[in-house]
Parts: structure tokens; sequence; C-alpha cells
């Protein structure tokens, strides 16, 4: 058998995920969704994977943008100006 199409990854529209959501339940709603439609197949070896971030947000594992902002400036004051986004991993 001659394989012509390596590995395939595609990226699932889901809800804004938040503190305590079932993530189980969303994925497979969001993936069946995407399954029936855009007409996409699913075999027995295919894999899911989920970003860390999704994770962390359900978890309620991170830190907000704005503390970790008040924190830098307190820090450093005026001297930096960015945008910084943290998500902490256990």
């Amino acid at each position: 058998m001659n394989r012509n199409v390596g590995v395939v990854s595609r990226g699932i529209r889901a809800p804004i995920i938040k503190e305590g959501d079932d993530l189980e339940h969303i994925v497979v709603e969001s993936i069946m969704a995407a399954v029936q439609s855009d007409n996409i197949t699913l075999n027995d070896s295919d894999i899911v994977g989920i970003t860390e971030s999704l994770l962390a947000r359900a978890q309620g594992n991170f830190v907000p943008l704005n503390s970790v902002s008040k924190d830098i400036n307190s820090k450093f004051g005026d001297e930096v100006r960015s945008s910084i986004s943290y998500i902490k991993s256990k």
C-alpha cells in the first residue's frame, strides 16, 4: 500500500474555555461538530492534541495579565513598554 498523504493537522474551533469547564465534553463536541460540518473522517489511529493553555484555563491554572503587568510595573516602572502574557505550568 502506498502512502500518499503524511500527517494532517487541523485546528478545531471551540468556545472560550473558562475555569471549571468540562474540557472533555467541549473537545468532543467541537470535534464532532467539525467532523459533521467539514466532512472529516476520523480513523482509529487518529490522535487529538490540545494546547497546554486550553487545559490551564479549564483548571484555573493561569495568571491574569493585569497581575503580571502590575508586578512588572512595580519592579521596572516605565522602563518596560510591552505586552506580556503568561500561563503557569505545573
